[in-house]
């Protein structure tokens, strides 16, 4: 059975899409299909988690020069992003800022 998805639009700090897409590069120096939209979906589902388990997460403003990104997610997922954007009363932008900066980055004292 095929899993539906759902396109996000997504706009990031310029340069964090690169940088995402190099830490799903195959060794060969290439991401593989499916590669960066797995990645993203690693990051959505480890801030996620992160949320549900109530651990206190800061959003911070995504502020200078912007990239527009567009990837295919699980529909699960991205009903779960939504209901979490309600919630919180966040934006697309500053959810997957945290998730994608948190995931390059992790901070065990965050």
């Amino acid at each position: 059975m095929a899993t539906h998805s759902c396109k996000l639009g997504l706009v990031l700090p310029e340069g964090l899409h690169a940088r995402m897409a190099a830490s799903a590069a195959a060794p060969g120096g290439r991401p593989g299909r499916g590669a960066i939209g797995e990645a993203y979906e690693h990051a959505f589902e480890a801030l996620l988690a992160r949320l549900d388990a109530g651990e206190p997460v800061t959003f911070a403003v995504v502020r200078g020069r912007k990239a527009r990104v567009s990837l295919r997610l699980p529909e699960p997922l991205c009903q779960r992003v939504r209901e979490r954007l309600a919630a919180l009363d966040l934006k697309l932008t500053d959810f997957a800022f945290a998730a994608v900066d948190r995931w390059l980055t992790p901070n065990p004292g965050d």
